[in-house]
């Protein structure tokens, strides 16, 4: 993966590739409304700059110095989250592992100013298609962040759990395949890292949260699997499974009482009538937004307990008048 450029053109060999770059790239430069906005939040003025070579965009984007850059970009959570939250909220490491659900949440999370780590496997165009997703995410952050520091792989596969969630701080658990999901989360449970995973439910979604940090007993899922179906998940051949018997499987690791009634009833047509699980992008966004959410609760101190959490917009109901 082609990998941003932060030039300083300050260093000779810097300006030397910023000349070159120039020539055949598309070039913004909005520094002054950076420097206006830095002077409002500071009183304070600077002639330093970078340049962001986004060679998938081949463009030249030119931006204030990091630490600069970090104030004005987050200077409007300020009062939402204050300056220490903030802090703590940067230096949190983060794994993401699934990206068709966890790239909303990624992307969000980057946006409030959090740093992450360990992506892997949405939003995009068609574009984009054939794209690795944990590098079209990778993208869609830097062009958030030039500054995140980001791990990229593009698949985990099983014996891969430990190293994984090494100096992870919280994991957002997101992969399609079962048996993983199963031992990431054991995995998690002897290094005491929280797991946070979102599911969608039609219009709305279910926030599973395991505080393994806050208890290391805790059972798996907060006790919504049986010991006999992890077992059974465990020591399946998935891919010798019929669409119908996966669909089954990922609807009872959901929990079916918990589904709408839509989507309750379109599991049955998965492999015949429809070609996957069906998902909404109204719920895709929302994701996001409480997947940010439950991370800064965790990074902060702010306290998220471990449970299930559910949310529909189906429930909104009009304010009436005081």
């Amino acid at each position: 993966m082609e990998e941003i450029l932060i030039l300083n053109p300050k260093r000779s060999a810097d300006l030397k590739k910023i000349k070159a770059l120039q020539k055949g790239s598309f070039i913004v430069d909005e520094l002054a409304g950076q420097l206006e906005e830095l002077n409002q939040i500071t009183g304070k003025k600077t002639k330093k700059f970078l340049w962001v070579y986004y060679p998938w965009r081949k463009t030249l984007v030119k931006i204030l110095p990091e630490k600069e850059f970090q104030l004005v970009r987050t200077d409007r959570n300020r009062g939402l989250i204050t300056s220490p939250e903030q802090a703590r909220f940067r230096k949190i490491r983060v794994a993401f592992a699934g990206l068709n659900v966890g790239n909303p949440g990624a992307v969000c999370a980057a946006l409030e100013g959090l740093s992450l780590t360990n992506l892997n496997r949405f939003r995009a165009g068609l574009p984009d298609l054939g794209v690795n997703k944990a590098f079209l995410t990778a993208r869609q952050i830097w062009e958030v962040n030039p500054f995140a520091k980001l791990d990229i792989l593009t698949g985990l596969l099983p014996g891969q759990e430990e190293k994984f969630l090494k100096n992870i701080d919280v994991l957002v658990e997101e992969i399609d395949y079962l048996p993983i999901k199963i031992t990431l989360r054991e995995q998690a449970k002897t290094m005491r890292v929280p797991v946070v995973m979102v599911t969608g439910n039609g219009p709305g979604l279910i926030l599973d949260v395991e505080r393994y940090d806050a208890n290391a007993k805790l059972p798996i899922l907060n006790g919504f699997l049986s010991k006999k179906y992890i077992e059974k998940v465990k020591g399946l051949n998935i891919k010798s499974l019929t669409a119908n018997e996966k669909v089954v499987l990922v609807r009872d690791f959901m929990g079916g009482k918990f589904l709408s009634k839509r989507l309750h009833e379109s599991f049955l047509l998965v492999g015949s009538k429809l070609a996957g699980i069906p998902q909404l992008a109204e719920a895709s966004f929302l994701r996001g937004a409480v997947l940010a959410y439950a991370i800064r609760q965790i990074a902060v101190g702010a306290g998220l307990p471990s449970g299930r959490y559910l949310f529909s917009l189906d429930e909104i109901r009009r304010s009436k008048h005081a």
